[in-house]
C-alpha cells in the first residue's frame, strides 16, 4: 500500500508479506471490499483465493481461504466483487472459466455458478467486472472481451463480443473495472500468445525476438460502454509514449478523485493519471454495432 499522492521511489506505508500470508509467486488481480474492510486475493499456483482485513500487515494470516475440490478453482488469475449481489467472481487462467461465490466463502466451498465450456468462448481468462445495474458480466478474453449475463451458469453463450481492429486489442487484455455502465480495461498487446504455433514461430514472425517482451507494442488503458458489441472503438483511451504505457496489466479507479491507476510490468511501476472527464456522467447510449466510439 503506498500513499495516494505517492510519487517517484516512495516507500510503501504497509505490506502485507510473508509465509503467514499463504501468498504464492504472483498475484495478477486484486480486488477490496469497502462495506466489510477486506482485500481479496488470488493465489494461482495454489488454487486458491485468500481474503485479508483492510489494515491487514506484515506476516498475517488471511481471515478466509477459499481453497479444495470443491470450489474447482484451477489457476485463479483475477478477482472482482459484486457488492449488490454480495458474490466473488473468480478468473481462471487456464481453466478457462468464472466461478461465483458467496462473498463470505471460507474454505473448501462450492461456487454458486460457474460458467465454463465451448460456447462460451472463454480462453485465457484474465480479468472480469460486474455492471449489477444491468446485471451483465465482462470478461477480458484472450483477444476480446466478451459480455455475459450476470446469472448466466455453465455452458453459456455471450450475449456480446468487443472484438476486431478498431478496439485496439491485439492480444491479453488484462484487469478490468466497472464504473457506471463503463468497462475500463488494461490492455497489454505484448504479443505473447501470438508470436507461435506450438513450439514454433508462425509464418513471418522469424524477425520477432524469441522473448517479446525485448519488443513489445505498447498497451494502452480503453474504455467502453457494457453495452457496446461488435468492432467497436473505444470511447476514449490512455496511451501513447507520453503516457508511459508499456504492459499495462493491473488497474483500479478512484472516480471522486478523478484518478486512474495502473500497474505496469515492464516499468515496474505504478502510474497514475488524472482523468476527472472520465468520470463526468453516466453513459448515455452505446455505439453497439457501429463502430462510432472516439478515442481522446
Amino acid at each position: 500500500m503506498f500513499a495516494r499522492l505517492a510519487n517517484g521511489e516512495a516507500a510503501p506505508t504497509r505490506l502485507i508479506t510473508g509465509q503467514n500470508t499463504l501468498l504464492g509467486r504472483t498475484i495478477h488481480g486484486l480486488a477490496y471490499d469497502p462495506m466489510h474492510d477486506e482485500i481479496v486475493a488470488p493465489n494461482a499456483l495454489a488454487d486458491a483465493v485468500l481474503v485479508f482485513r483492510g489494515a491487514a500487515a506484515g506476516s498475517e494470516h488471511p481471515l478466509r481461504v477459499i481453497q479444495g475440490p470443491h470450489t474447482h478453482l484451477v489457476t485463479p488469475h483475477a478477482v472482482s466483487l459484486d457488492l449488490q449481489n454480495r458474490e466473488i467472481l473468480v478468473a481462471s487462467l487456464t481453466g478457462k472459466r468464472i466461478n461465483v461465490f458467496r462473498w463470505d466463502a471460507n474454505g473448501d466451498a462450492t461456487p454458486v455458478r460457474v460458467i465454463e465450456g465451448p460456447k462460451t468462448g472463454l480462453g485465457h481468462v484474465v480479468g472480469l467486472a460486474v455492471d449489477p445495474e444491468r446485471n451483465l458480466l465482462a470478461v477480458a478474453n484472450s483477444q476480446d472481451i466478451v459480455i455475459f449475463n450476470r446469472t448466466d451458469d455453465g455452458d453459456v453463450a455471450p450475449r456480446a463480443r468487443i472484438a476486431g481492429p478498431k478496439t485496439g486489442i491485439t492480444d491479453e487484455p488484462w484487469q478490468m473495472e466497472f464504473y457506471k455502465g463503463q468497462i475500463f480495461l488494461a490492455a497489454s498487446n505484448h504479443l505473447h500468445q501470438n508470436l507461435y504455433e506450438g513450439v514454433t514461430l508462425k509464418p513471418g514472425m522469424k524477425d520477432v525476438p524469441d522473448d517479446p517482451w525485448l519488443n513489445p507494442i505498447l498497451g494502452f488503458v480503453g474504455v467502453w460502454n457494457i453495452t457496446d458489441n461488435g468492432n467497436v472503438a473505444p470511447l476514449a483511451t490512455i496511451r501513447g509514449p507520453f503516457s508511459g504505457l508499456i504492459h499495462p496489466v493491473g488497474l483500479a479507479l478512484n472516480p471522486r478523485s478523478g484518478e486512474i491507476y495502473v500497474s505496469d510490468s515492464v516499468r515496474n511501476g505504478v502510474l497514475t493519471f488524472l482523468v476527472p472527464q472520465f468520470f463526468q456522467q453516466d453513459t448515455k447510449g452505446s455505439n453497439a454495432n457501429t463502430g462510432s466510439g472516439k478515442s481522446q
